[in-house]
């Protein structure tokens, strides 16, 4: 298994649930009615935003939206569900993962960025809810994961000194977080984030290629 590993912090996004494709263009998709273009500068500026930041940015950005951010959070919201149930499925390896971690009395938390009411469906309905003893949202500590705030705040939950806990992250930029914070790190390839590959090499104890059963045969 991962040795010493006391505790693990698990983002859900491209990490616990193969599920990027969900929001891949998803914003776009909604506001396009509305005749705006998303640009690429504008992807880049609300990387690590909540849903409601993001809402905020573009309703700040596009004043002349007939709607605000609220509206534009609850237009949204439909389109993920939806998406989350036909798109996301759990990652390759990842549920004999958890059910070592729980057999070795690993105690695992969930940090994400997406809205408690959609991680916990998500994960509920695939039957991985329960491997985590929380959750825990950007929304919840308030700072995005550019900030090490979600995964101390994790960490101190579960009973755990960084240094002694993993985090799971596809993400280069919160792998980099975590990294500094003085967190362990196992990073996993995301095709979304192919352009920051060497970044998340850099910070990442551990690295995840396809499958979370390279955990298992490394240890053998």
């Amino acid at each position: 298994m991962i040795h010493g590993c006391k505790g693990a912090i698990f983002d859900m996004d491209g990490t616990v649930l193969d599920s990027m494709p969900v929001w891949k263009r998803l914003t776009q998709g909604f506001l396009e009615q509305f005749g705006v273009h998303i640009t690429d500068r504008d992807f880049a500026a609300v990387e690590g935003f909540s849903q409601l930041e993001v809402a905020q940015y573009f309703a700040d950005r596009h004043p002349e939206l007939p709607i605000g951010a609220q509206g534009i959070m609850e237009g949204m919201d439909a389109l993920i569900t939806a998406r989350y149930e036909a798109i996301a499925r759990p990652k390759d390896g990842i549920r004999a993962l958890l059910d070592r971690l729980r057999a070795q009395g690993v105690p695992m938390a969930i940090a994400t960025l997406t809205a408690r009411r959609h991680a916990e469906k998500a994960l509920r309905d695939r039957g991985l809810l329960d491997y985590f003893d929380f959750l825990l949202t950007v929304e919840d500590v308030g700072v995005s994961k550019h900030e090490p705030d979600i995964y101390l705040c994790a960490a101190a939950r579960l009973g755990v000194e960084p240094a002694a806990c993993m985090v799971f992250e596809d993400a280069p930029y919160a792998c980099t977080t975590a990294k500094r914070a003085g967190f362990r790190v196992c990073g996993v390839l995301e095709p979304v984030y192919a352009a920051g590959e060497a970044e998340l090499r850099a910070a990442s104890d551990l690295v995840i290629e396809r499958s979370f059963d390279e955990i298992a045969a490394r240890s053998r």
